[in-house]
């Protein structure tokens, strides 16, 4: 048995979580963030809004709409500026801003009423708005301002520097910006507010785009990725490490290039342990293979598994990646099947700098031995795909991490999808299943789809423990040979189809995480993501996202030969034990007349409109090159379960 004689000393040399240089803090358990809406209230609001109304109409239809979707226990407040001086010459002019609603929850009609209170008047004392905005916000947490503007600043000080002065106080607190029909000067000025303070820019020109834009900015402000977990702190050695059991667990990367021990308890014997590593892609990060790695070994030094991460693409994805005890299974007197205790060691790699203060998360699963393997199904063969027909579709909101990805039944959703944004969704299989997922993006015409140019829309599936999970090989799959990118062109649009081999006890026995991650039943994710570009333009474009499971429930579902460890706390990992599975991949439509095509026209809208996509959302990080799509393509296939 390991020691635990240094346990202090250890402990002591763990560094508190703070961000630093270019690490992205997640926010504590229980802090959803804070949302301050910033108005022009400017006398150009009167002008025109292009679609019969004034801007302020505009700006009052959309803000109301948007305000009432927000959820009550979101803390929003409101800002307006200009409202109450009517000339530059004036006393008080380019100081004139005014917290009409102070951030709070359970607000809205407060809010509704500033809103319908919301006139065009007087300057636009853009940069100390905003300098007063961050004041509002306070010095902690998740904080995001969200900028209405119509016009660039007719007061000093100067926005964009405000906005980098505002960026200092911490990786936690970003601008974003919506400009409402804006002239060219104007443009580049909030863009630039939005590119300092770490945020997006996103073009209005419409109340329809307006409403689009701030709906997009609002919801991201209260769904930013976060960790899950119970916190605990990793040792520097073995001796003291903290012992976990099946669940979840949080720590943080520290600034020193060592890594992290955590001991693993087994309840039962020769059972089968699983570790999982999740954390945000470190900024600026651009390989799809990074050096963290994760190993589960013995105590006394015997590897059973070390894994990389695998960095799911855009600048707002994560790195995940697992490690097992099932390799040495097969030998009953290896270690690794016989020892009553498992040594978990993260190790960060020689970019530890990157990710220093950086949180992940730890997912522990154990499994019981099964009674016999000889009647089960052997490891699956490359999957078929089945067309799906699609209903017609729902809207659905993506999550941004495991813990707010929300579940889907089969059949048919509705979003909107963001150059760099990386969305999941939830999806439980059970055993003799597999998983099929179909995104569609219309063919766009007009001016959106000159900001389009050539893109790349990404899927992957990660299995419950967090290893990538996806077929690379299904047969018949739309979009090609291995489904998992999609070129996405303006003038054609882009279907894109992703699934996993069917769920079998033997899979593991399979050289890669396409079979190694589909070995047990339970909760999969669905990722969906699209490049972003250096100088990018951004925009929202309208996504289908078509879902189904194939397969009967239970088909090979193994007999252990003793009860599952228990996972308190959450519902993944996975029990082995059968899942209540998701509806069958050929659903009922709500009305026959409404049956699709899985892929066809988004229902009820005409997608080929530019009006239909809203401009914005200015970035400046650029998309993965064609080699990085090749290595990770190749990684999948060749990348061995022990990794040295």
């Amino acid at each position: 048995m390991i020691r635990r004689a240094a346990a202090l000393l250890l402990t002591a040399a763990v560094l508190a979580f703070q961000p630093i240089g270019s690490a992205q803090a997640d926010p504590e358990p229980g802090d959803t963030g804070k949302l301050v809406l910033v108005l022009d209230s400017s006398g150009s609001m009167k002008e025109p809004a292009g679609d019969g109304t004034t801007k302020i109409v505009a700006a009052r239809t959309a803000l109301s709409r948007v305000v009432a979707k927000l959820p009550e226990t979101a803390p929003v407040g409101l800002r307006v500026y200009g409202a109450t001086v009517f000339k530059r010459g004036q006393a008080g002019a380019c100081t004139d801003t005014q917290l009409t609603v102070p951030i709070g929850t359970s607000n809205r009609p407060l809010l509704q009423s500033a809103i319908a209170k919301y006139k065009p008047y007087g300057e636009t004392p853009i940069g100390y708005s905003l300098q007063q905005a961050a004041k509002d916000l306070g010095p902690t947490g998740q904080r995001t301002i969200v900028l209405v503007s119509d016009g660039e600043a007719t007061c000093a000080p100067e926005p964009c520097a405000v906005a980098k002065e505002i960026a200092k106080q911490g990786i936690d607190l970003k601008i974003d910006v919506v400009g409402f029909r804006v002239a060219a000067k104007a443009r580049s000025q909030l863009q630039c507010v939005a590119r300092e303070g770490r945020g997006d820019y996103y073009d209005a020109d419409s109340t329809v785009d307006l409403e689009a834009g701030l709906e997009r900015l609002s919801t991201r402000a209260f769904r930013p990725f976060r960790i899950s977990g119970t916190p605990i702190q990793g040792t520097a050695a073995p001796e003291g490490a903290p012992t976990v059991a099946p669940g979840h667990f949080s720590d943080s990367f520290d600034l020193l290039d060592q890594p992290k021990h955590y001991l693993i308890d087994r309840k039962v014997a020769g059972s089968t342990v699983r570790a999982g590593l999740s954390f945000r892609r470190p900024a600026g990060a651009t390989s799809l293979v990074i050096q963290t790695k994760i190993t589960l070994m013995t105590p006394a030094g015997e590897v059973c598994e070390s894994g990389r991460p695998r960095v799911q693409n855009g600048d707002q994805g994560f790195a995940t990646g697992t490690a097992s005890s099932w390799p040495n299974l097969k030998r009953k007197d290896d270690a690794c099947f016989t020892a009553d205790q498992l040594v978990l060691v993260v190790d960060p790699g020689k970019d530890f700098r990157e990710i220093a203060n950086v949180p992940f998360e730890l997912r522990i699963e154990e499994e019981a031995p099964v009674e016999e393997t000889k009647t089960l199904p052997a490891k699956a063969d490359d999957p078929v795909w089945v067309p799906m027909p699609g209903t017609a579709p729902r809207d659905i909101v993506p999550g941004s991490s495991f813990p707010d990805a929300p579940l889907l039944q089969a059949g048919s959703y509705r979003t909107t999808l963001l150059p760099g944004e990386v969305q999941l969704y939830k999806i439980k299989a059970d055993w003799g299943q597999r998983i099929q997922a179909q995104v569609t993006v219309p063919k766009i015409t007009g001016a959106a789809g000159d900001l389009i140019g050539i893109r790349y829309v990404d899927t992957a599936v990660i299995s419950p423990a967090g290893a990538e999970a996806y077929a690379v090989s299904p047969v018949n799959a739309p979009g090609g040979p291995g489904g998992k990118r999609g070129v996405l062109t303006a003038s054609r649009g882009v279907t894109q189809a992703i699934t996993t081999k069917e769920i079998r006890y033997l899979n593991r026995d399979g050289a890669t995480s396409q079979d190694t991650g589909t070995s047990t039943p339970g909760e999969y994710y669905l990722v969906v993501s699209m490049t972003r570009k250096a100088d990018d333009t951004s925009f929202t474009i309208p996504m289908t996202l078509t879902v189904g499971v194939q397969g009967v429930a239970g088909t090979g579902k193994p007999t252990y030969a003793a009860a599952p460890p228990e996972s308190p706390g959450t519902a993944s990992p996975s029990s082995p034990d059968t899942v209540t599975p998701s509806p069958g991949s050929t659903p009922e439509p709500s009305r026959p007349s409404e049956r699709t095509e899985a892929g066809g026209p988004i229902e009820d809208e005409d997608t080929t409109s530019a009006d239909d996509v809203p401009l914005g959302l200015i970035a400046g990080l650029g998309g993965g090159a064609l080699v990085l799509i090749l290595v990770g393509f190749l990684s999948v296939h060749l990348l061995r379960r022990k990794t040295p």
